[in-house]
């Protein structure tokens, strides 16, 4: 099965916004077993797990503006750039709440 090129810059976007929802939630989704050590408030886990993820929607963005849809073109630019913006704002909020707890 393969994925035509007009879509995949949408595929990425729909899986880079599901990882950024489950890193989000995943001290409350996996309490028993979390790969977080959110008990000693480091953060830096998940930060790099962010920046991984804005990065990819990034690519997703360059991925989507070389496509010949402008359907395809106008979602990647808008929905990638608001995502980026605000998982951004995330992580610099999560910055400086690892500073605040910093010893």
């Amino acid at each position: 099965m393969s994925i035509p090129k007009e879509n995949k810059s949408i595929l990425l976007t729909v899986i880079l916004l599901a990882a950024a929802v489950v890193v989000f939630f995943a001290d409350w989704l996996f309490s028993q077993n979390s790969i977080f050590p959110s008990r000693r408030g480091d953060l830096t886990i998940p930060l790099w797990l962010f920046f991984a993820i804005d990065v990819g929607f990034i690519v997703a963005l360059v991925l989507g503006v070389r496509t010949k849809k402008p359907s395809v073109v106008w979602f990647s630019i808008i929905a990638n750039s608001i995502f980026f913006v605000l998982l951004s704002g995330v992580m610099i909020l999560l910055m400086i709440a690892n500073g605040i707890s910093e010893q």
